[in-house]
């Protein structure tokens, strides 16, 4: 089970749910704080957060889940199957500074 990096930048409620779901969607929720921090911080005031960690954890166990390409890694199947790493929103340049 993995952790979640920075729990206390989620209000409580967000990071019971998130502590809740998949090693996926914590994967996820990881990588997202790590690469974009200000996305990060800008969906959870918006709200839309956990709906957007929602929808790429199942887009990510989709893909994980295909036949056929078991040979690949997981990120060697994102890339195959076009599902983008960052958030919604997310500028590819936003540095790690946030």
């Amino acid at each position: 089970m993995q952790s979640l990096y920075k729990p206390r930048q989620y209000p409580p409620e967000l990071r019971q749910a998130i502590g809740q779901m998949s090693d996926t969607a914590i994967e996820i929720a990881n990588r997202w704080a790590l690469g974009w921090p200000q996305t990060v911080k800008d969906l959870i005031a918006t709200g839309e957060y956990l709906d957007a960690l929602k929808a790429q954890e199942r887009e990510e166990i989709r893909v994980k889940l295909e036949p056929g390409l078991s040979y690949l890694s997981s990120w060697e199947k994102a890339q195959e199957y076009g599902l983008c790493q960052h958030p919604p929103g997310a500028s590819v340049a936003e540095d790690n500074d946030g």
